[in-house]
């Protein structure tokens, strides 16, 4: 067979009804000689198969059409779903940046609840020292009641003459007896506009007996209490000894620098002597600091520092020169 008689034939499924076409009149010729009976009965069966094949079209265009339906609404379904996927990513992408700004926020409330704790820790240091002398106080005027009447018959009556002899006894380094009579300077005279420096000077007799802890609380209550004073300058770089005394160079170096600042009011020689100590700190090599692997360290230093700034008023420049001390 050539090509083009393969190319002209319609295939299997259209020779089947010219075959069964041909073989329908054989039938019928074989039957023409029965008589016209069989004629009936062939086209009765006829008609039936004809009826049955056009409800099986019927029944198959419905179901076409049907599934085509349920296709259409999967594609709606599907597209729906995609839609929810979408905005499902975008709520978890601002969620995961809403959960990283609330982590920030952790931080920076953790690190000044610490600068809190950390506070509030030199300031019970520096009440119980007060307390643990009390009753040392105490205890000592039992034992010797007649040295301790003495004692106090020597405390002068007059505000100056009580102030002369506070410094007497702190340049003769009788720092105990000295803050006593600062803190007797401090309960007689409340309302003194002296007394900012008087409540210094009793965290100098600390400084000064290294109880670095204690010198600390009073500085911190000084500068909260006054931060209008030019004596919170005094307290800002003593604050800053103290705490590189006890290692904690970050703290320190936030006191030092937060006499760099305008708003410090702080004289030329205390900044000068601010930058020698941020200077030594920073270039120290593991000596003096114990706080370069905390990174929550200097938290105390940063709420002291701020809450003094918050309160304080335009800032006035003192005529004080840094007093240094080993």
């Amino acid at each position: 067979m050539s090509k083009a008689s393969r190319s002209s034939n319609p295939g299997p499924s259209a020779s089947r009804p010219r075959g069964a076409l041909l073989g329908a009149m054989f039938v019928l010729t074989a039957l023409g000689a029965t008589g016209s009976s069989g004629c009936l009965v062939l086209k009765a069966q006829h008609d039936d198969l004809a009826a049955k094949l056009s409800k099986i079209e019927q029944s198959t265009d419905s179901r076409g059409a049907t599934l085509d339906e349920q296709l259409a609404e999967a594609d709606r379904k599907l597209a729906e779903l995609q839609s929810k996927l979408d905005q499902a990513e975008t709520l978890l992408r601002g969620s995961q940046a809403g959960i990283g700004a609330r982590m920030d926020r952790v931080e920076v409330e953790a690190a000044e609840l610490r600068g809190a704790a950390e506070n509030a820790e030199l300031v019970s240091s520096s009440s119980q020292q007060a307390q643990q002398e009390l009753r040392a106080e105490v205890d000592q005027r039992l034992r010797t009641l007649e040295e301790k009447l003495n004692e106090a018959t020597s405390i002068p009556e007059g505000k100056d003459e009580l102030w002369s002899e506070a410094e007497r006894q702190l340049q003769r380094k009788n720092y105990k007896l000295s803050r006593q009579l600062w803190r007797t300077v401090i309960s007689r005279y409340p309302g003194d506009p002296k007394l900012p420096e008087a409540n210094f000077k009793v965290g100098l007799t600390f400084f000064s007996e290294r109880d670095y802890k204690s010198a600390l609380g009073q500085f911190y209550r000084l500068i909260q209490e006054y931060a209008d004073d030019p004596i919170v300058a005094d307290a800002l770089y003593y604050s800053g000894l103290g705490f590189a005394k006890l290692g904690q160079c970050k703290n320190a170096i936030a006191y030092f620098e937060a006499l760099l600042r305008p708003k410090s009011g702080a004289s030329a020689q205390y900044q000068k002597a601010a930058k020698d100590q941020i200077d030594i700190l920073k270039k120290d090599n593991g000596d003096l600091c114990f706080d370069r692997e905390d990174a929550n360290a200097g938290a105390a230093a940063r709420r002291g520092v701020q809450e003094s700034e918050a309160k304080a008023p335009a800032a006035t420049t003192p005529t004080k020169t840094p007093t240094r001390r080993k």
